[in-house]
């Protein structure tokens, strides 16, 4: 515990001795920079890119995947035992000592 409250206290003491000498980031940007900036990767980027096609066609599979997959399951449920298994489960079970 004396290392880490050691390493705490050196932590701390160069933290309060920290002067910022150079001026904040947007300081030192040139006027207009970060809208030039945001305006060049907009250009860039277009609406209906190929990756927002792929994600797009990926998620509509994935989304028809489940819906089978539900629709599966709840039919499975829903759906009343046989009559032959019943009969064959119970005999089967009868028959145990």
């Amino acid at each position: 515990m004396k290392n880490a409250n050691q390493s705490l206290d050196r932590l701390l003491r160069a933290a309060a001795q920290y002067r910022p000498d150079a001026p904040d980031a947007e300081e030192a940007l040139p006027y207009g920079f970060a809208t030039r900036v945001v305006a060049g990767w907009m250009a860039g980027h277009e609406r209906g890119g190929m990756e927002v096609l792929w994600f797009r066609r990926a998620l509509l599979c994935a989304l028809a995947v489940a819906a089978i997959s539900v629709g599966w399951s709840y039919k499975t449920i829903t759906a009343g035992p046989n009559e032959e298994m019943t009969i064959a489960s119970y005999d089967a079970s009868a028959d145990l000592p």
